[in-house]
């Protein structure tokens, strides 16, 4: 379960570094985007002040103009005296002259309201781009926010990245413990094993013991019976015979003692290690409670133990065997009765000592007690502390869990907010599209009212030159008329009308200047008025635009109303 865990904790590190690396990608890109669209509001913002520029250049033409038409209102108030003199032919001319005062009048009224119209759209624009600079100024912080909490989290990966690494090392650790113990149960469970085995034999030897007394005694009751039966030679030779036989049985006798003593110092040793291995046994019980994915390889080892104990069924029946040879051998000490005797005062002795060893061995006994209560101290302190060790394991391992949550859903909040800032930015890109087509429309309506500009620069020059023609005309008719005061007792100047006289010495070039001056100004906005209405259909955002311009130029304005709009200007 935990290489489980941690495999799951490795591949949810190395896909959350995946992120971020698209992460810090999506940034610099974001960046790069946010550079161009400043360099793009620079380069907008460039163009938009040279045509404000331009547009406040125009005010100039018009103060040309006011003084053109102060001008022409001293020639008005010139040919109203002279219109006194002569009311025939000063009419006609008055009218003409009020004709195309009107349609200057018309004209200068257009070039100003298309002039507010661009000064409004240049102040809409300019706080357009004020907007934007503070949008783009927000997204830079946004940015600067955004890469101080990418660092923040990359430093907590790389914090749970080296927990991560040394919960791995102590994961193995704990394995390697884990084996050695199994490979300890192994060699206890092995050890216990010959312990049976060793008690099995030690119990069947007891057995064969508790025979050889009871052939004894009977022996002995023999011997007191031969005894008091037979005190002949024969019995002195028989005697001998028996003499030997009990000293070879006696020999004998002191082997097995010595291999008695043998099993039984092994025995108590093996007791003493069992009673240790029981104990380890019931720490390692636990243990493998704890561990479920041991229980496979326990049911494996049973196995190797069920045939180990058929092992040792078929040795006992070998020791079987082995019981059946060693009763041969008891019925061959049936003869050996008369060594009774000596052998008790041996087996006496030998009590005695056995006296001494046994209270040598509970001595021996206690102090194992003691070291094995020690041992058992150790080993619970020891239980413990892997415990606490686990525990801290497993609540490191759930604060990582809740780390790895909460980088989640910091990662959700930052494509949310990546998505947000793109959203952002396709608005940003619409709104520029929008301003630079509003751009190319004021761009159009500049050029047009620059060749208006140009075309009434030339109007007033024509307008000049009729003035001087006026003037001119006016000195001649001065002149004439004072010849007509010295002359009047002539008839044949009185016959003839003033007007065909005016005509015969000046003739007057007012009729071409007026007619061909509309028909010019008239061709010249209506050519203007169809270029913008194929405009506006294939520009649709820029029929605001002609609207205002057609509305502006549908007004009119007289002479009066220009000069208080010239002084309030001023």
């Amino acid at each position: 379960m935990s290489q489980e865990k941690i495999e799951l904790f490795e591949s949810e590190l190395s896909e959350e570094r995946e992120r971020k690396k698209q992460l810090t990608s999506d940034l610099n890109t974001v960046q790069k985007a946010l550079k161009v669209e400043s360099e793009e509001l620079q380069k907008s913002k460039s163009e938009l002040i040279c045509l404000y520029n331009e547009i406040q250049s125009l005010p100039g033409a018009e103060e040309e103009r006011d003084h053109f038409l102060i001008a022409y209102d001293l020639l008005q108030r010139e040919n109203s005296e002279l219109e006194t003199k002569n009311p025939s032919s000063g009419e006609k001319r008055k009218y003409q002259q009020q004709e195309e005062l009107q349609q200057l009048r018309q004209n200068l009224h257009r070039l100003q309201i298309l002039c507010n119209s661009a000064e409004k759209e240049l102040r809409y624009e300019r706080g357009k781009n004020l907007d934007l600079k503070q949008h783009n100024s927000l997204l830079q912080e946004e940015s600067i926010k955004i890469k101080i909490e990418l660092k923040q989290a990359q430093q907590k990966l790389l914090d749970s990245a080296k927990m991560c690494s040394s919960l791995t090392a102590e994961w193995k650790h704990c394995q390697q413990k884990i084996k050695e113990l199994e490979l300890e149960v192994l060699k206890q469970a092995q050890s216990v094993k010959s312990q049976n085995n060793l008690q099995e034999k030690l119990a069947q030897e007891k057995s064969r013991v508790a025979v050889a007394e009871e052939k004894i005694l009977d022996l002995q009751q023999k011997l007191e019976h031969a005894h008091r039966v037979c005190l002949t030679d024969t019995c002195i030779l028989g005697r001998k015979q028996l003499e030997e036989k009990i000293k070879e049985a006696i020999e004998n006798e002191a082997k097995i003692k010595q291999q008695y003593q043998e099993e039984q110092q092994k025995r108590k040793l093996l007791d003493q290690n069992m009673n240790e291995l029981q104990k380890q046994v019931k720490i390692l019980k636990d243990k493998e409670n704890q561990l479920e994915m041991t229980s496979s390889q326990q049911q494996s080892r049973i196995q190797q133990q069920e045939a180990q104990l058929k092992q040792l069924e078929n040795e006992k029946r070998k020791s079987d065997e082995h019981l059946k040879s060693n009763q041969e051998l008891s019925e061959k000490l049936s003869g050996l009765q008369q060594e009774k005797e000596a052998l008790r005062e041996e087996y006496g002795q030998f009590l005695k000592r056995l006296d001494v060893h046994v209270r040598n061995y509970n001595e021996k006994h206690h102090h194992h007690k003691a070291k094995l209560r020690r041992v058992k101290d150790r080993l619970v302190h020891e239980v413990e502390l892997r415990d606490e060790r686990i525990k801290q394991l497993e609540n490191e391992i759930g604060a990582l869990q809740q780390q790895m949550e909460k980088e989640k859903a910091f990662q959700d909040q930052i494509t949310t907010q990546n998505d947000i800032l793109l959203l952002e930015k396709r608005k940003l890109l619409e709104q520029l599209t929008e301003q630079e087509e509003l751009i190319h429309g004021n761009k159009w309506i500049i050029s047009s009212v620059q060749s208006r500009v140009l075309f009434l620069d030339k109007e007033n020059k024509q307008l000049q030159e009729n003035s001087l023609r006026l003037t001119q005309q006016v000195g001649l008719l001065e002149r004439i008329i004072r010849s007509i005061h010295i002359r009047r007792g002539e008839e044949t100047i009185s016959d003839i009308p003033e007007f065909e006289v005016l005509n015969k010495i000046v003739p007057l070039p007012n009729s071409s200047f007026s007619g061909t001056g509309l028909i010019e100004s008239a061709g010249s906005l209506q050519e203007t008025e169809e270029h913008r209405s194929e405009e506006a259909m294939v520009n649709p955002k820029s029929l605001e635009s002609l609207s205002c311009s057609q509305n502006s130029e549908a007004g009119y304005i007289n002479v009066a109303s220009l000069k208080e709009i010239h002084h309030i200007q001023e």
